[in-house]
């Protein structure tokens, strides 16, 4: 699956290396999706730009706005909201297997990691159950639309 990039990614001006991503994953016993790590290899992180940005799918439609969050490595406040950060706690809190990789507007993004469907996209809201919302991280970023873009 391809990238459609109906929307922007803004890069952070500190890149990483491999040797990062492969500490992250032995610090949690895990590999991370191909099609992921390659987007935190370039963007690190990289949350979306654009005033009104949602997750539009036939399993939910979630308006995440600007102010959407995907953890970088070494984030430069004090280190909350970062992939460090999910190291140090050993992984996603609300999922069995998995990690947080961000934050929308009232809820967290997760990525499962477990062996039955690695790579699939979770959102929970903070007064709900966690929702599966796509099938990998490909698909959750073709489903990411800017509506100044999507012409």
């Amino acid at each position: 699956m391809k990238f459609k990039m109906r929307v922007k990614f803004r890069e952070l001006d500190a890149s990483i290396l491999e040797s990062w991503l492969v500490t992250f994953e032995e610090a949690l016993k895990i590999r991370l999706p191909e099609d992921y790590r390659s987007h935190i290899l370039k963007y690190n992180g990289g949350s979306p730009i654009g005033d009104y940005v949602i997750f539009d799918a036939d399993s939910a439609s979630i308006m995440v706005s600007e102010d959407i969050h995907l953890y970088s490595f070494n984030y430069l406040d004090n280190g909350e909201g970062s992939l460090d950060e999910q190291a140090s706690r050993g992984g996603a809190r609300y999922i069995s297997k998995g990690i947080d990789i961000g934050a929308s507007s009232g809820g967290i993004l997760m990525m499962s990691l477990a062996e039955d469907e690695i790579g699939s996209i979770y959102h929970m809201f903070s007064y709900g159950e966690p929702q599966k919302i796509a099938n990998s991280w490909t698909e959750f970023v073709n489903y990411l639309i800017d509506e100044d873009l999507d012409d």
